[in-house]
Formats: C-alpha cells, sequence, structure tokens
C-alpha cells in the first residue's frame, strides 16, 4: 500500500505563489481596463469638421509632405511623441518606436507610405493617432501572458485606418490592400476586431 505524506509549503514557496498570485490579478484587472479603453475609443470615430479631398497626384518623398498630410488630415501629435519623421530606409509604410522608458516615441515614416496622400494620411493616423497613444508597457505584458498584445494594437491600428477610409479618401484597393496585410499579418483571435463586411 502506498502512503502520501504532504510535504510542508515552505514559506519562500508559499511567498512566491502569493506573489504570482498578487502580481497576476493586477495585470489582469490593468489589462480588462485597457480592453475597455480601447473598446471605447475603437467606437468612437473621428469626426472631421471640415471634409478634406487630397490631391489626385502622388505626393513627393519629402519631411514637408508628411508635414502637409499632418495638417490636411488635421492629425495631432500626443505630448508623449516627436513628429513624424522620413525614413527613406524603412521598408514599412510607417514605425512607432520606444527606445527606452521616459522617453518620446518616435514615428518613422517609409516610402510605401507616399504612394497617394490618401495612404499618407491613413498610415500617419495609424502610427500617430493609434500607436502613440497605447500602452507600450501593456502591450509587452500582454505578448508575455500570451494575449493580445502587439497583434491587438496592429489590429486596432489597421481598423482605424478602415474606419476613417472616407476621412482619407482611401480607394478601394488600398483599403483592400489595408485589411490584408491585417488579416495575413496580425490574423484574428477569438472576439478580435476584424475586418471583414
Amino acid at each position: 500500500m502506498l502512503s502520501s505524506r504532504h510535504q510542508p509549503v515552505s514559506a519562500f514557496t508559499f511567498r512566491v505563489l502569493a506573489l504570482s498570485l498578487v502580481f497576476a490579478s493586477i495585470g489582469s484587472i490593468f489589462i480588462v481596463r485597457q480592453e475597455l479603453e480601447l473598446r471605447e475609443q475603437f467606437a468612437k470615430e473621428l469626426s472631421s469638421e471640415e471634409t478634406v479631398v487630397p490631391p489626385s497626384s502622388k505626393p513627393p518623398m519629402t519631411q514637408e509632405s508628411i508635414d502637409i498630410a499632418m495638417e490636411m488630415f488635421n492629425i495631432s501629435i500626443p505630448k508623449n511623441a516627436t513628429s513624424p519623421k522620413l525614413d527613406m530606409k524603412l521598408e514599412d509604410r510607417g514605425l512607432t518606436t520606444l527606445n527606452g522608458f521616459g522617453k518620446k516615441l518616435e514615428v518613422t515614416i517609409g516610402p510605401a507610405a507616399f504612394t497617394s496622400w490618401a495612404v499618407l494620411g491613413s498610415t500617419l493616423a495609424h502610427e500617430v493617432e493609434i500607436h502613440c497613444n497605447q500602452n507600450f508597457s501593456l502591450i509587452r505584458m500582454k505578448d508575455m501572458l500570451g494575449l493580445e498584445g502587439t497583434n491587438g494594437a496592429e489590429r486596432e491600428a489597421y481598423m482605424h485606418e478602415l474606419s476613417n477610409s472616407d476621412r482619407f479618401k482611401l480607394k478601394e484597393a488600398d483599403q483592400a490592400s489595408i485589411r490584408e496585410t491585417m488579416e495575413y499579418y496580425y490574423p484574428a483571435r477569438d472576439g478580435a476586431l476584424t475586418a471583414r463586411k
């Protein structure tokens, strides 16, 4: 007959388990709160008092074009970010980077964003209006917990572009490209934001 003896849990093990439970609970509260804030923000579509009709010409690949598009589409830079800068070496349309705790977010715009004024404006909104207002620490924590961290943050930014397609006057082909990029690189998980009509 086998007998099982319960070993007393050491004080150290108990403390580690208790702290883990506390941190998990606190993390869950922050995640739920952030999710609710993101859903509320996502539900609010930006409204512009004036309708902007961007030029049909392709914007020159210059810093000045970025500055013009920021003004044209009424995109405001948050206090935690620097003005978007042109990066001719960037392969993506745009990138928002946090280079250290307490530093301002850096937004760079690549040549791929200059296919039209509409795409340039949409890219700037993706980076500035969404990524610059997201909590990078929370996104990383969600990634570590296997939750919708980067995936959710990117989907939110792409959905912002799609829900504001009239604002930027995005062509159907541009909308389809944005939707396909989102679905390929950041596929929807259970209950995630979706762009399917």
